[in-house]
């Protein structure tokens, strides 16, 4: 029996989460419900993840900041593979009583965790010297990006096959899905900054 010691565990975190990103993907590309929106779906997560691994040498986050922004990754991936309205989630969309799948509404909301990155990066760097700034600068980002994404999604509606394009949003006849998905990456972005600004505090005392 293998017993690994929490330092190594510690040190090699990042690559855990990686492998099970590598063994997700594979998992994943098989047989998935539409090709065309696992593609794009897929090419949106390269885009994360390639980056973090090719500066990992010269920037390293924190394991918290790893882990939150593994989550949207796995969601991602996994919504990717059914189309995010298809996603398996009945245990959730009953216990709250959903009768919409809010699956993807849930992975927007895990977009605003990488807000904790941004902000980590910020205090580190020491790039602001206010904390009101190193606050608001990454919900800002997030919200940015939030708005840049929706509006690349109706593009791909546009510009690809009707019926891959609407599975590729996932708005599920909601009229106001994009705005809905916008705040949830707010409220995802502002939970994360608070996170960070706890856990800074308390390492502080």
């Amino acid at each position: 029996m293998i017993v690994l010691d929490s330092s190594v565990i510690k040190k090699f975190f990042p690559h855990i989460l990686l492998i099970i990103y590598v063994v997700l993907f594979l998992l994943c590309s098989v047989n998935p419900k539409d090709k065309t929106v696992w593609i794009a779906e897929n090419l949106t997560v390269l885009l994360v993840v390639l980056p973090l691994v090719f500066t990992y040498k010269k920037f390293r986050f924190s394991n918290i900041a790893y882990f939150l922004m593994s989550i949207w990754i796995y969601m991602h991936t996994i919504g990717g593979h059914y189309t995010f309205k298809d996603v398996p989630f009945d245990f959730v969309n009953n216990l709250f009583g959903w009768e919409r799948n809010n699956y993807d509404r849930i992975a927007h909301f895990s977009v605003g965790f990488y807000a904790y990155a941004i902000a980590e990066f910020l205090d580190r760097k020491k790039l602001v010297n206010s904390n009101v700034i190193m606050f608001l600068f990454p919900i800002f980002s997030i919200f940015t990006v939030a708005a840049i994404y929706e509006i690349i999604e109706w593009l791909a509606v546009i510009y690809m096959d009707p019926e891959a394009g609407l599975d590729y949003v996932s708005a599920q006849g909601d009229i106001w899905d994009a705005q809905k998905d916008m705040l949830s990456d707010g409220l995802g972005s502002i939970f994360a900054t608070s996170l960070y600004f706890f856990i800074r505090k308390k390492e502080t005392k």
